[in-house]
């Protein structure tokens, strides 16, 4: 059920916001409330059935005024708000990403590096990517150092493991292997 509901909000939000030609706008300005909505009393206030309408709507306003959000996103806050639907704000950000995702025709990847991926590397991964789904590639990218060497890229949901680390347990599992057959 709540997937289906974050999914229902999303494409009402996705409609409005491809007729004003701000889709990537309003994801970047959902991305902002979540990550503020992660403080827990910031979320418990907006979802308290204790707090008045009047007072819901004066925080809204507060933190519509502090991020900068449109009248769009900050109607749609006010709304899942409203609907006490906070509990699946998260799912709805998601949905509404997938949507915009597919919308623009472009895919995320997470990117997981030993070193530090220079700018040069970053375009070539991307063109790799983008020739081989044919669509364009959003590349988050995370240094690991726990890799040794190498990359991981996640797209998908499939992990392309090109990591030293995944490397040298290949390579002791079939050392480990061999000595137990001798």
């Amino acid at each position: 059920m709540t997937g289906g509901l974050a999914k229902r909000y999303a494409r009402a939000l996705a409609s409005v916001a491809k007729e004003e030609n701000r889709l990537d706008e309003v994801a970047t300005e959902l991305a902002s409330i979540a990550s503020w909505l992660e403080d827990e009393a910031l979320f418990e206030a907006l979802s308290s059935p204790a707090l008045s309408h009047e007072n819901r709507q004066a925080l809204v306003a507060q933190m519509a005024e502090s991020l900068s959000l449109s009248d769009l996103t900050k109607n749609f806050l006010g709304l899942v708000t409203e609907q006490h639907r906070l509990d699946h704000f998260a799912a709805m950000v998601q949905a509404y990403g997938d949507l915009v995702d597919r919308e623009l025709n472009q895919l995320r990847a997470a990117l997981r590096s030993a070193q530090p991926v220079s700018d040069a590397q970053q375009a070539e991964i991307s063109a790799a990517l983008e020739a081989q789904h044919g669509k364009k590639i959003l590349l988050s990218i995370e240094v690991d150092p726990s890799l040794v060497a190498g990359i991981t890229v996640e797209i998908e949901g499939k992990t392309y493991d090109g990591s030293a680390r995944t490397q040298l347990a290949h390579v002791a599992r079939t050392m480990s292997r061999q000595g137990s057959a001798g």
